[in-house]
């Protein structure tokens, strides 16, 4: 019977990771609305800009032992921080002039941040830590795909707007990120329905795919 439901679960988070990244392209085409509104764009609108709502980790919520729940905190408060300043980035690489050059050692600084942090945050358990090795390197895979698109010239770099979904550095942290939602649904199928729409709006969000 254990077996059964432990199948169902699996096969219940594999859905929702399947039906979750189909509905995470942008509401309009990013070339077209990043040329037409430039802009820097706060969290919340980052996540508008997905038309998805933002749905903060709350830990006076969950029934996870409290090092965890402040745990997933920090990573989900990083992760709007990561998701804000990959969006504000995309802008600069359509926007038709080179501040790309100009606003990617900022980008860099904060992922440079985002990374130390955890250094002082430390992953309470195992099976954290693994997470949390998944999303850095999904992090460090964006930030090596800007490095990449910066260094580009010409026809090259006018191409990658239009085909940067199926870079390599792209496509390998879109699948980690994925990984992160699923491991989180399995490790904690007992927290809060709304902390789990969370897990989801987070990872979704810091999703280039």
């Amino acid at each position: 019977m254990s077996g059964t439901l432990g199948r169902l679960r699996l096969s219940g988070v594999l859905f929702a990771v399947l039906f979750f990244f189909a509905l995470i392209a942008p509401a309009a085409a990013e070339e077209e609305y990043y040329m037409k509104h430039p802009k820097n764009f706060t969290v919340e609108e980052a996540y508008a800009f997905f038309d998805r709502p933002r749905t903060p980790y709350d830990k006076s919520i969950s029934p996870l032992p409290e090092n965890e729940a402040a745990y997933l905190e920090h990573l989900f408060y990083t992760s709007d921080m990561a998701t804000q300043a990959r969006v504000n980035m995309m802008q600069y690489y359509f926007a038709g002039t080179q501040a790309h050059k100009k606003y990617l050692p900022d980008y860099l600084k904060i992922m440079e941040e985002i990374i130390e942090s955890f250094t002082l945050t430390r992953a309470p358990t195992e099976e954290l830590k693994k997470i949390e090795e998944l999303y850095l390197i999904a992090l460090g895979e964006q930030r090596d795909f800007f490095i990449k698109w910066s260094s580009m010239r010409g026809s090259m770099f006018l191409r990658m707007r239009s085909q940067y979904k199926k870079d390599e550095f792209v496509e390998s942290s879109h699948k980690k990120l994925q990984r992160v939602y699923m491991q989180l649904m399995l490790l904690y199928p007992s927290e809060d329905i709304k902390n789990q729409e969370a897990f989801y709006n987070h990872i979704a969000a810091l999703d280039f795919i």
